[in-house]
């Protein structure tokens, strides 16, 4: 009987283990398999790519008859997909899909499905070319870690193969199999595809000492930031009251509503998924060799570096699903806007008037277009935004060598730091003599030098040089996104090559117009008498180097928001316009991110949309240049930050 009972026990324990197991096995991990749901011509978790996005046109269509269907329509030779970010633990996969073609080529690269892979590898199933009715093209899947896989694609042409015609998918699914795939079937295998293809792969650096020197040098870099922000709120602190506190549990109350609300926005498709491709080369191949040439992603500043890094480590460690990993990559520049409002209240403290500092908080933590940049679209402005913010406000009161050392770990994250670098370079000569900059020259390079060293190792001496000529020339639009002034002379996305007038290039009437706003801005600084009227200089200088100069994305509407900010309650002016400019840019922000979800693009001619918020922005710039330029040397010296 005793030992009926212990089998009947193990029986009933095998069927709990092999229950949830079995249903796992067949679980859908495709999300939205059925294109059931979407919005206004674009189904959810899945975004559109085209390599010339004005040959291809996508289309999505649901009706419950007919189910859903993902369209691509090549007007030329090209190749176009729909993407899903995708990430499988160690198992054997059945991907599938029904596919359909009109008017492909007979030999090119057809309609498929496939994966890819972080470092670039892409498998991809058998292809229909020419003309075919619905067929199931599929193949098996091999993977032997996490991460590997980084997405999913529908395909009309590959990469080298373009083609041309008319695809459609639906039932797209990735199922995990128990047994493996029978022979016959296309199946990949990846831990047997890097064996075999090792020496055409990255492989990573096993090098302890150079990882250990990068850790060590992301250290020393948070050490100095958080140096900066503890300079600027020690006053608060030391002041033996309170009020602080309140000002801390509100941000961390908003941090956390925002942190929630990561997982219902997924962002935008392709910033998220370069970051999370190289945030997984970064963990996977170490510092020395995530700049090495061939890698399928963007090259990103040194100092972006570190926090993925760091992200992909803990994916790593967690495994999480696609969207778990998305919130990991996401997450860092929460919890900079948390120390970004923070800041600004320590900052705006003085003397135990809490209220006021209450409130210029709230402006930066409630402002709906900077969540709409961090939580909806994604982004990692604040990352950036948070040592420029600490820099301003310790030059301006005097800390200039721990400030400039904070302004160069923002120009490490992001080459558009270098933006607010001159007024506050006058200032600093103005203010503290020839000497103090030599000191603070030396504070900006041994900085550099700190976060550019583990990824210098094994590059020539120009390398660093060479990262940020690249990031220069990635985009060459007059106006790449940006409600702006290169947008409302010449519409959204012309080349920066093509004439204004004459033999003027957008490129060269941008950049002229941007000089004359630096030399505005620098007489500003001249006379200046305050911090706050040194802020308003800085705030025109990043203002008009969003509205002229060329290759401006929408998103850098970002950086002057923020330091218009800690001045925004000095007048009924400036907070009159720091609430046009809050709207601009959530207008702008919600634009071009309604477009890139719908797989639309702008069109050539203007329309009512960038017209309307390029005209405001472009009042708004000379009002505020006219207010800063016309107010009397009483006015330029009262008050402080």
């Amino acid at each position: 009987m005793r030992r009926f009972i212990a089998v009947v026990a193990l029986v009933l324990c095998a069927s709990w283990l092999w229950g949830p197991l079995c249903a796992f096995a067949q679980t859908n991990l495709v999300k939205n398999p059925d294109l059931a749901s979407g919005f206004d011509g674009a189904p959810a978790d899945w975004y559109a790519l085209s390599s010339d996005k004005k040959l291809t046109k996508f289309s999505w269509t649901y009706t419950p008859a007919a189910g859903g269907v993902l369209g691509i329509a090549n007007n030329s030779r090209t190749f176009s997909s729909w993407h899903q970010a995708l990430m499988l633990r160690p198992g054997i996969y059945k991907v599938s899909a029904e596919a359909r073609v009109e008017g492909a080529m007979p030999h090119e690269g057809g309609a498929n499905i496939a994966i890819s892979t972080f470092d670039g590898i892409q498998l991809i199933s058998n292809h229909l070319q020419g003309t075919k009715d619905w067929q199931t093209v599929s193949f098996f899947l091999i993977e032997d870690r996490w991460g590997d896989t980084t997405e999913l694609l529908c395909q009309l042409g590959v990469a080298g193969n373009p083609d041309t015609g008319r695809a459609s998918f639906r039932n797209i699914k990735v199922i995990e199999v128990s047994t493996p795939p029978p022979m016959g079937v296309v199946r990949f295998n990846l831990a047997a595809i890097r064996t075999l293809y090792k020496d055409q792969l990255h492989q990573p650096d096993a090098t302890i000492s150079i990882r250990a020197t990068g850790i060590v040098c992301g250290i020393v870099l948070l050490a100095i930031l958080g140096w900066a922000l503890f300079e600027i709120a020690r006053p608060a602190l030391w002041a033996g009251q309170g009020a602080w506190m309140l000002a801390a549990g509100l941000m961390l109350a908003i941090t956390a509503i925002k942190f929630a609300a990561l997982f219902h926005f997924t962002g935008f498709y392709w910033d998220i998924w370069a970051k999370t491709n190289r945030a997984l080369l970064a963990a996977a191949l170490g510092p020395s060799k995530i700049y090495d040439p061939g890698l399928p992603v963007d090259a990103y500043p040194p100092g972006s570096l570190y926090l993925l890094w760091l992200s992909g480590w803990i994916g790593r460690l967690l495994e999480p699903t696609a969207n778990g990993f998305r919130v990991i990559v996401e997450t860092p520049p929460l919890i900079a806007d948390l120390f970004i409002g923070l800041t600004l209240y320590f900052a705006t403290w003085r003397d135990g008037r809490g209220p006021r500092a209450l409130i210029i908080m709230m402006l930066f933590a409630l402002n709906p277009a900077l969540i709409f940049d961090t939580v909806v679209w994604g982004q990692s402005d604040s990352v950036v935004a948070l040592p420029m913010i600490a820099a301003a406000i310790l030059i301006l009161t005097g800390r200039y060598r721990l400030g400039w050392s904070a302004a160069a770990i923002a120009m490490l994250a992001k080459p558009q730091a270098l933006a607010f670098t001159p007024p506050l370079a006058l200032w600093t000569l103005f203010n503290a003599g020839i000497g103090e900059c030599v000191w603070c020259a030396g504070a900006v390079a041994g900085t550099v030098v700190v976060g550019i060293l583990p990824y210098q190792l094994g590059h020539s001496w120009d390398w660093i040089i060479n990262v940020y000529k690249d990031l220069g020339t990635r985009f060459s639009e007059a106006s790449v996104g940006a409600f702006n002034f290169m947008g409302l002379i010449g519409g959204m996305g012309t080349p920066d090559t093509d004439k204004v007038f004459g033999g003027v290039s957008y490129s060269a009437f941008g950049l002229s117009l941007t000089c004359a706003v630096y030399l505005i801005a620098l007489y500003m600084i001249w006379r200046a008498r305050s911090a706050r009227a040194a802020l308003l200089a800085i705030f025109v200088a990043l203002f008009g180097f969003f509205m002229f100069a060329p290759r401006m994305h929408e998103r850098y509407l970002y950086y002057p928001l923020v330091f218009l900010i800690p001045i925004a309650l000095e007048s009924e002016f400036l907070t009159s316009i720091f609430g046009v400019v809050s709207a601009t840019f959530l207008f702008n922000l919600v634009y071009i991110k309604h477009l890139t979800d719908t797989s639309s693009y702008f069109p050539d001619h203007l329309n009512a949309a960038l017209i309307g918020a390029a005209s405001i922005n472009l009042a708004v710039f000379f009002a505020v240049t006219a207010y800063g330029l016309l107010r009397t040397p009483a006015e330029l010296s009262s008050g402080g930050t």
